[in-house]
Order: C-alpha cells, then structure tokens, then sequence
C-alpha cells in the first residue's frame, strides 16, 4: 500500500504543471506585512508537498530522492513552511488537504481548475483573492454566500476573479472551525 501511495505522489511530482504550487502561496517580496499570517497560504491540496505533510521524514526522504534537484528544493520549502506553523495552522491546512481529497470528482476538478486560474493571475490579484478566500473561511456558508453577493465585495474582482472566489469558497473551503 505505501509502495503504491509513493508511485502516486511521484507521479503528481512530475506532473508539475498541473500540480504546482499557485504563486499565491508565498508572500510577494517586500509585502510580509501585508500578508496573511501564518498558514493562511492557500495551499493547492494536490501538490506533492500537501501530500507529504503527514508523511515521516523518512518517506518524506525517499519521495523527494526520485524528484529532479530543482523540484526537491521546492518541495522541501514548502514542507519547511509547513514544519515551522504552530499545530493548530498544520492541523487546518490538513484538514484541507483532506477535504479535498473527500469532495466528489467533479468538485475536485473545479477546485484543480480554480487554483489553476489563481496561479495564472497577476501576484496582487492573487494576494486580493487570497485575502478574500481567508476571509470567507471564518464564515458560516449562508454568511459566506451572503458576503460574496454583496455589491461592495464584487466590486473588488473582475468576472472571472469572482468565479474563482465563488468556486474555491463553495468546492473547497472548510466549514468554520467549532
């Protein structure tokens, strides 16, 4: 079975356009402050680094060993991000990474599709979406909907950021915490 787990995980490694991280996940240079804070990344549930978040480090070692250098390096940062946030944050993004993995199908390839137009994005428009996204994560669903039909919060994205916004908040946001 974990033979069969670390053939999947290598095959989304080497997939890596459809599987890389989005540009969102790290705050752009010079804008710490503006950033959300720890664990607020808006992690794409299936790159090869969300996968290994619960592995050990020993299979997290022999998973990274058959990635090119350059993709280890960036996994390795990304699971170092995720080793440094508090176990609170590291259980949050967990439960999104399983989440994910629980939503039908066709959700899964909304959501995959979504986070694919967020990485295509300009780095501020991510940011906004990212934002957007954290805030609606505190809400409860009718609030959630309620928020992003108001005038004023539309306002803030084009079109197809809204789509976005409404896709990755209904497929793939978790519930508030209870």
């Amino acid at each position: 079975m974990r033979v069969i787990w670390m053939i999947g995980i290598l095959a989304l490694g080497l997939a890596a356009p459809l599987v890389a991280q989005t540009g969102a996940n790290a705050p752009l240079p010079g804008n710490a402050a503006k950033a959300p804070g720890a664990g607020q990344r808006i992690v794409n549930p299936e790159s090869v680094a969300a996968r290994l978040m619960l592995a050990t480090p020993e299979q997290r070692e022999r998973a990274l060993a058959m990635l090119p250098p350059e993709r280890q390096a960036q996994i390795r940062k990304q699971l170092e991000w995720f080793d440094s946030l508090p176990k609170a944050q590291q259980d949050l993004q967990i439960r999104r990474v399983e989440h994910f993995n629980s939503l039908p199908p066709d959700q899964q390839v909304i959501v995959r599709l979504q986070m694919e137009a967020l990485a295509k994005l300009p780095p501020a428009r991510r940011q906004a979406i990212q934002r957007a996204l954290v805030m609606l994560q505190s809400l409860p669903r009718p609030q959630r909907n309620a928020r992003m039909n108001n005038p004023a919060f539309k306002s803030r994205f084009s079109p197809e950021e809204q789509k976005i916004v409404e896709n990755l908040a209904n497929a793939w946001l978790l519930p508030p915490a209870q």
